[in-house]
């Protein structure tokens, strides 16, 4: 589809994070990279800088300036730079947040996400500067992103009626559920208030994507939307299947977060893989991730074939994922946070699509994307934790499967996730919201 950038609609998005192209979240990015960056720009609420070459016209609504405008009392909010200098008080500013998300999903602190939820409650970010930035834009449609958190819902709500314009979301989690909250008080105190904002934007919006087609039937279901399924493009332009040499010893790879109890399957794998290699090396794996493990975590990540390597950029990640024989997605089988990612799926997949290389995939079958990776038959897969030596065994005992898996999931990458198709997609429903 052939379209003159200068006809696409004018959008404002409000997000959460900033646009940056070296962060490990960058679906949106990747969505934006062909429109007009004359004709978007973005509001978001962290501290970090903006570095894309998407947009230029950026606000920032930072939650450290959320916090001190409670007990202050002076208005925060303001139009930041693409590509700016950080001063020390930035820096450290980031860090600050940076640690603080951490430990959030580390400890899975609802009581932390409710203190979160008063602070923005509470904070003065409702200002004429933001109003000023929105009226200048002059946007024909605001990008709507729904998250798991209250206060990003009543930011998008706040601007919406305010500034009346017809609107897109994009919802890529279970946000509206009370599966994923266990037996845990707060945790349902917290999703009834998100429901509330949840159903208001989901009710009221235009047009609707949704990450996979389960959350799509479960969406529609819910607000009577008509959902268009949506996720990361693959530029196939210049791409072909390669079958390699297998490696000896195998060479497995993660790459990725150890967030919401992905860090414990990870260590499962780990476990599996020394018992395997007790008589001599047949596996190596290595696990690349931003997260600092704790040392309990870190010691079951080293040692016996198995090595952490740490943080790495987006650049390096594709060639590291090229130069292994097998990638690994996990999700957590933990009680607590195993149904998380009940309605999600994992721009690492399409990543790992376009790699073409053998998926190794832990998860509950339940969960949509272990289920997509089941019905497109494109992943070796292990339901419980018990079945990963086996699967693993299976591996090593017959590298034609190795090949065949790694096929398939190049093939179903083409097949479904095409950055052509997803494109067209995109700005077609982005038209048709503006009629």
């Amino acid at each position: 589809m052939k379209e003159n950038k200068q006809q696409l609609p004018k959008i404002v998005s409000i997000s959460l994070s900033a646009w940056r192209e070296n962060s490990g979240i960058h679906t949106q990015t990747e969505l934006f990279k062909f429109w007009d960056k004359e004709r978007l720009a973005q509001i978001y609420t962290k501290s970090d800088y903006p570095d894309t070459s998407v947009c230029d016209r950026f606000f920032r609504i930072s939650e450290n300036q959320v916090i001190k405008s409670v007990y202050k009392r002076k208005p925060v909010g303001e139009r930041v730079e693409n590509r700016a200098k950080e001063t020390d008080e930035d820096a450290k500013a980031i860090e600050e947040e940076h640690k603080l998300y951490e430990k959030a999903h580390k400890k899975k602190s609802w009581f932390m996400k409710m203190m979160r939820e008063l602070v923005w409650a509470l904070g003065k970010w409702k200002t004429k500067e933001l109003d000023t930035f929105i009226e200048e834009e002059q946007p024909d449609v605001y990008f709507v992103p729904i998250y798991p958190v209250v206060y990003m819902g009543k930011l998008q709500l706040h601007i919406l009626k305010k500034y009346p314009r017809p609107y897109v979301c994009y919802l890529a989690d279970d946000n509206y559920s009370y599966q994923t909250c266990g037996k845990n008080p707060f945790a349902y105190i917290h999703r009834f208030l998100l429901r509330k904002v949840v159903k208001k934007l989901a009710k009221n919006c235009n047009q609707m994507f949704t990450i996979t087609q389960t959350e799509a039937e479960d969406t529609d279901k819910l607000f009577g939307t008509h959902s268009v399924v949506l996720t990361k493009g693959i530029d196939y332009t210049n791409l072909i299947y390669q079958e390699k040499p297998i490696n000896n010893p195998l060479r497995m790879v993660y790459t990725g977060k150890l967030i919401i109890g992905r860090g414990e399957t990870l260590a499962k794998v780990a476990d599996a893989v020394r018992r395997i290699n007790a008589d001599g090396q047949r596996i190596v794996l290595d696990v690349y991730a931003p997260d600092t493990p704790n040392e309990k975590l870190l010691s079951r990540l080293n040692g016996g074939g198995c090595r952490f390597m740490g943080c790495v950029n987006k650049d390096e990640v594709q060639k590291i994922q090229d130069e292994a024989d097998v990638v690994v997605f996990v999700e957590s089988l933990e009680k607590k946070y195993r149904m998380d990612a009940r309605l999600s799926f994992s721009t690492k997949l399409t990543d790992y699509f376009r790699s073409g290389k053998c998926i190794f995939a832990v998860g509950d079958k339940r969960i949509a994307p272990i289920e997509y990776l089941q019905d497109n038959d494109c992943a070796i897969i292990a339901n419980e934790y018990e079945e990963i030596e086996k699967k693993l065994r299976q591996l090593l005992a017959d590298e034609k499967i190795v090949h065949e898996y790694g096929k398939k999931a190049f093939d179903c990458g083409k097949r479904n996730h095409d950055a052509k198709k997803v494109k067209q997609v995109f700005i077609e429903t982005f038209m048709q919201s503006v009629k």
